[in-house]
């Protein structure tokens, strides 16, 4: 169960801003310290400046209730809007109309605006806050399970201006573990994305030879092995590329359960036990994460999203 502070779809509050339900003075409290850890964020992070902003609906917060047996799947919290147009089944979140209404014409004609002009925001920072007093993790369960990579990335995750990252191509003996990131404002015959690495020293390397059209095929079944196919043209690119989330289709069901180095080897588990007090953040988009079972007990948390400006580089 969700107490959310809006509805991005509908554009409306939702309960946890209403003054009538419950302890509404601690929650404004509450609010008010997340606030100041995202103002903190916007000058500690790299490229997070815009984080300090506070605009309409761009810090979403909820308190959740995760009843006896309760569970999460694997996900991540952000994908790319061009994606997102592709497949409604990879959004993710709401975010998806947000940003599909800043991207449509205005009732009167005008142009309103497409996302990437800085007036779109996306999600940008997960956190998460534990209320539960006295939680035992190996008998109450609940605990987040984050699917990290093993290896450190060798340039910032995440973003690069509008370009949201899609995948990884894994850690060599010679080469560190590198950032893929989808730009969908390349001009071409054939479609208008193309997948490039980032480095350390914020030079770039185009994966795909030629710009193509947003697929599917990036977030339903098949995961790396048809994406490697289809998506990026160099062999020894293919060999270590990997989507950042599963496949997002009944097949998936079929295919074999993803063990704990993830499907190309290079990832590692981090459980965190849901203790009180206990705040968790980590990127939106690049970090993928769901919540075990819980068994005796109700589990209670706040969580939200701090938004960003979503700006061309």
């Amino acid at each position: 169960m969700v107490m959310p502070s809006f509805y991005p779809s509908k554009g409306t509050d939702g309960p946890w801003v209403d003054p009538t339900i419950g302890d509404a003075a601690a929650r404004r409290r509450f609010g008010d310290r997340m606030a100041q850890v995202k103002a903190t964020l916007a000058k500690q992070l790299v490229d997070r400046r815009t984080l300090a902003e506070d605009g309409a609906q761009t810090h979403e917060m909820s308190y959740t209730r995760y009843g006896p047996g309760a569970s999460l799947p694997r996900h991540t919290d952000e994908h790319h809007g061009e994606l997102k147009k592709a497949h409604s089944v990879a959004s993710g979140d709401e975010n998806k109309k947000r940003n599909e209404g800043a991207s449509s014409p205005s009732p009167s004609g005008s142009e309103a605006p497409r996302s990437g002009d800085g007036k779109t925001t996306r999600r940008s920072v997960t956190w998460l806050v534990y209320l539960n007093d006295n939680w035992d993790a190996q008998l109450d369960g609940g605990a987040l399970r984050v699917h990290e990579r093993a290896a450190p990335s060798a340039a910032p995750v995440g973003a690069r201006g509008a370009d949201l990252q899609i995948g990884w191509l894994k850690a060599t003996a010679s080469e560190g573990e590198l950032p893929v990131f989808l730009d969908a404002h390349r001009p071409g015959e054939s479609g208008n994305c193309c997948l490039y690495a980032a480095y350390a020293d914020g030079s770039t390397r185009d994966l795909s030879r030629a710009p193509f059209t947003a697929s599917p095929t990036l977030y339903l079944a098949g995961g790396d092995f048809f994406a490697r196919r289809l998506l990026v043209d160099e062999p020894r690119d293919a060999a270590r590329f990997h989507l950042i989330d599963s496949p997002k289709s009944a097949v998936s069901g079929l295919l074999p359960p993803t063990p704990p180095e993830g499907e190309d080897g290079g990832e590692r588990i981090r459980d965190v036990p849901p203790t009180a007090g206990t705040l968790v953040l980590f990127d939106s988009v690049s970090v993928p994460h769901e919540v075990l079972p819980t068994t005796r007990r109700e589990r209670f948390a706040c969580s939200g999203w701090f938004h960003e400006r979503v700006l061309y580089s």
